[in-house]
């Protein structure tokens, strides 16, 4: 029953079953890394090489192209974290397609943390998904939290448990911020219309399974009538925590945070027979520092959980809902929640998580007797970043493009009005393609054809815009990204992204033995002796590599990755960069390319 000792790795849900291979997938999370983003197209192409080092520049390349139109993450506008990472790279530019900021109406917020996952079977005769609920946002966040995950396979009858998912997943472009691209609306369909008439399997010892979605008519949560009730959530309001109170006969135990506990009212916490915290050692484990930052992760307890005993029953409810009104009673944000029964006999229950092989020995007693310092500066100071960064996400914001005053630059210009922002004393943005020394001060700089950011590489424009707020106060201050629409992107950006990394003949050829699929030529070890280091060998040697081959072979067995070569060289073709690909290859291809259009004819 939740034990503390059973972790499992963010990247771990993405790996493919036995016998099948990843497909596509859709996320949703109140706040995102980018940089954790770009990991999970790596971590895919290195589960498809069955490679546990490093991947090189090439392979992360190709991975990113590769997967971004098969993945799309939804998050709260305003949430995309600046990421954390001490050199900004271009291929940022890649996710801009894959994130879709959406927003919920009422005043609440998007919160849903869940992963569906689509698999299927090497040669597409069959498809599964797997369903990951979680506590946690897709950050590098080291909080204490909880997982669930869920596998199985379509049935034809659609079932009526999978209801309110369906109808989570129906509805996502429906809250979209912006346009979406079509591809990513019939993606959502996809997944509300299969994952409606998947048969889960249950974890062991659980015999039901069940969806809600606080606040949406027809799929809400009620807290179901209990003997017995432990709460666990980090953030807490005394009204939410009084009516989940209302229908359980003991209430055994709130966990939460210090913090959120000392701000509840004294009446509140006398409902529990217990208000416990995690012990400082638990939340702050082995005390690292961030490598970019220097302060301190993140930590402490994150998971939301309601246990519930009745008679011989034990219901876990957990999902992204804390015991807040905002969640539970206003019902203004956006949330998912799982519930999973079974019998205390098989899965355990309240006794056995408060107990010394549960969480029992990381928590400690609340002094409820401990006064609170208010910090009224500080409290304001939050106020004013909080009610910024809303303005300045819900503000009608865009990014013009146009060429440089030199050869190779293009100008970037943010337009739109920027709202008022009171309290802040500094206020500036730069594209996340770049460090922060390119940042311009946005309330200072305001101009009648708009806010100019700077002239940047081709390779460097992007939609995906930074803001930093800096308050008056010393420690409370703000970083986040906006997914801008932009016009004006030169047709060759993409193309530019690839000569970044792609520079010279040989990088060229590694990566067309990846698009070709080789699998001994990975380009994940260039120096391990084998594969692409024996490909390079033999052109030292000046032996020619027999591509012929490659591409008959790729040819007769998978003409559709001669597509993206043809794109390949296309892109690669741009901006006066032909010496990248070799004079023999391109009359090679020319035969290739005639052959490709008989064929499609």
């Amino acid at each position: 029953m939740l034990n503390p000792n059973s972790r499992s790795l963010y990247t771990s849900a993405l790996t493919p079953p036995p016998g099948m291979i990843f497909d596509e997938a859709i996320a949703t999370t109140f706040s995102m890394d980018p940089a954790l983003l770009l990991e999970a197209p790596v971590y895919l192409a290195l589960m498809a090489a069955d490679g546990q080092t490093d991947p090189d520049p090439l392979a992360v390349l190709e991975a990113i192209r590769r997967y971004a139109k098969r993945i799309t993450v939804y998050v709260q506008r305003g949430r995309i974290q600046v990421p954390r990472i001490a050199k900004p790279t271009p291929l940022f530019g890649f996710l801009e397609e894959m994130v879709v900021e959406v927003t919920a109406t009422g005043g609440g917020v998007f919160h849903p943390k869940v992963w569906a996952i689509r698999f299927v079977s090497p040669d597409q005769s069959s498809s599964m998904y797997r369903l990951v609920a979680l506590t946690r946002n897709m950050t590098t966040d080291q909080s204490w939290d909880l997982s669930l995950q869920l596998e199985g396979t379509m049935t034809g009858r659609k079932s009526n448990a999978n209801k309110p998912l369906a109808h989570f997943f129906k509805t996502l472009p429906d809250l979209a911020a912006g346009p979406t691209e079509s591809g990513r609306v019939e993606q959502a369909l996809r997944f509300a219309d299969e994952l409606h008439r998947v048969q889960w399997e249950l974890p062991d010892g659980f015999d039901e399974l069940t969806f809600s979605l606080p606040g949406r008519k027809g799929f809400d949560w009620e807290p179901p009538a209990a003997n017995r009730m432990v709460v666990i959530s980090p953030f807490c309001s005394d009204q939410a925590l009084r009516t989940l109170t209302k229908s359980t006969r003991v209430v055994d135990a709130l966990i939460s945070r210090p913090e959120s506990l000392s701000a509840l009212k004294k009446e509140t916490l006398d409902l529990f027979a217990q208000c416990l915290h995690l012990d400082d050692a638990a939340e702050t484990e082995d005390g690292e520092e961030d490598d970019i930052t220097g302060q301190p992760l993140a930590t402490g307890l994150h998971a939301k959980v309601y246990l519930f005993e009745k008679g011989w029953d034990c219901e876990i409810v957990m999902g992204s809902a804390n015991a807040t009104d905002a969640a539970l009673t206003a019902r203004n944000n956006i949330e998912i929640l799982v519930s999973l029964k079974g019998k205390r006999s098989k899965v355990g229950g309240i006794d056995e998580l408060l107990g010394a092989d549960g969480l029992g020995e990381y928590l400690v007693d609340f002094d409820r007797t401990r006064e609170v310092e208010i910090d009224a500066l500080r409290q304001a100071a939050e106020k004013s970043v909080e009610t910024a960064r809303s303005r300045i996400s819900a503000a009608a914001l865009s990014i013009e493009c146009s060429p440089g005053s030199r050869d190779g630059l293009w100008a970037l210009v943010l337009t739109g009005e920027i709202p008022p922002l009171e309290g802040i004393v500094r206020a500036a943005a730069w594209p996340i393609t770049v460090t922060q020394d390119f940042a311009v001060d946005i309330v200072n700089s305001a101009a009648p054809g708009g806010i100019r950011l700077g002239e940047f590489s081709a390779s460097s424009l992007t939609g995906l815009l930074a803001f930093a707020l800096k308050t008056d106060h010393p420690d409370v201050t703000a970083r986040f990204v906006l997914n801008l629409p932009v016009t004006g992107i030169p047709a060759d950006r993409n193309a530019a992204i690839l000569q970044t990394v792609i520079s010279n003949q040989e990088g060229f050829l590694r990566y067309l033995l990846l698009l070709l699929g080789d699998e001994k030529v990975s380009g994940l070890d260039p120096g391990s002796g084998s594969g692409f280091a024996r490909w390079l060998a033999r052109l030292a040697d000046g032996e020619d590599i027999p591509l012929l081959e490659e591409l008959t072979r790729t040819y007769s067995r998978h003409p559709e990755r001669l597509a993206e070569i043809s794109g390949l060289v296309h892109d690669l073709s741009r901006g006066g960069q032909k010496t990248i690909i070799p004079e023999d290859f391109l009359n090679l291809w020319t035969v290739f390319e005639s052959a490709i259009g008989r064929r499609d004819a």
